[in-house]
């Protein structure tokens, strides 16, 4: 149920991006390293899919608002909806706080991102906090 739940959240996000180009990332955050798919990071509001790789594998969709666009940064707040370990149940929440650097003017497709989040697990209540940095290209 929960994967159906998940699945259609994110076929809504495609749905309302569906305009937006495409971005790709792979990001480093605590102990888990993400490949990511998303729209367009220079919008105002931003969707992506996140796949965690390794022996913690799960399925995690991010919304984003930019609170602040400029044309070499954009720092982002928003939500995550995850589920980890390919367990029904062990579905988690976060608050992403990030910053999206575009440092070479040349070239404002790449990006570097640094990201933290508070997670709070559904299944049992408890909390943790991820923070890691990653590489963003938007196809464009």
């Amino acid at each position: 149920m929960k994967y159906t739940i998940l699945t259609i959240a994110f076929c809504l996000i495609a749905i309302v991006e569906s305009q937006a180009q495409i971005s790709a990332g792979v990001y480093r955050f605590s102990s888990n390293t993400f490949a990511a798919i998303g729209s367009d990071p220079d919008r105002k509001v931003f969707g992506e899919a996140r796949i965690a790789t390794g022996s913690r594998i799960g399925l995690e969709g991010t919304l984003g608002y930019n609170f602040v666009q400029r044309e070499e940064v954009n720092f982002y707040s928003g939500f995550h909806l995850g589920v980890k370990n390919s367990n029904r149940d062990d579905f988690y929440l976060g608050v992403p706080f990030g910053l999206l650097l575009k440092p070479f003017s040349e070239a404002r497709n790449f990006g570097f991102l640094l990201e933290a989040s508070p997670i709070l697990r559904t299944d049992s209540g408890s909390g943790s906090f991820r923070a890691g940095i990653g590489i963003k290209y938007t196809f464009r």
